[in-house]
């Protein structure tokens, strides 16, 4: 009888920790899932807006261009009968001085870090300290069942 009994609580105890696992898998899974849907939605928003971006400073570059010509000419012609060497001169320096600010610039923001992901990285964090939580308390139960000589 007690050979039985031991048998029942051993099948007892495995088809527990089973659907213990089976529930953690599906878990797992769905977590997965989801992340990664999260993650396609970012990179998604990423691409679009890196696009617009793309576009939107061709067209500044292509405007700022063009008025920067027209300034440089009417510059260049104000002072054509007297000072016209001066004129050019001047211009050029604000447009090596300009040139230079803006490489500087672009290195610094070239160097920061992008926060791509922040949100998939996140959440992946979160489930990670679910989970841990999960395990842990799953061992407090087996701990549980040992202590009282069920298992």
């Amino acid at each position: 009888m007690s050979v039985r009994l031991g048998e029942r609580n051993s099948v007892r105890a495995t088809d527990g920790i089973v659907r213990s696992g089976r529930r953690m898998l599906a878990i797992l899974v769905s977590m997965a899932r989801t992340r990664l849907n999260l993650l396609a939605v970012e990179l998604m928003q990423e691409k679009s807006r890196i696009w617009l971006l793309l576009v939107l400073t061709a067209l500044a570059l292509i405007f700022a261009s063009m008025a920067l010509l027209s300034l440089s000419l009417l510059v260049v012609v104000a002072f054509w009968e007297e000072h016209r060497l001066l004129a050019i001169g001047c211009l050029l320096a604000f447009y090596v001085a300009a040139t230079i600010g803006t490489v500087i610039v672009l290195q610094r923001k070239a160097k920061m870090g992008s926060n791509l992901f922040a949100d998939t990285l996140h959440e992946l964090s979160k489930d990670s300290a679910a989970l841990e939580e999960e395990f842990e308390a799953a061992d407090v139960d087996f701990d549980f069942e040992r202590r009282h000589g069920h298992g």
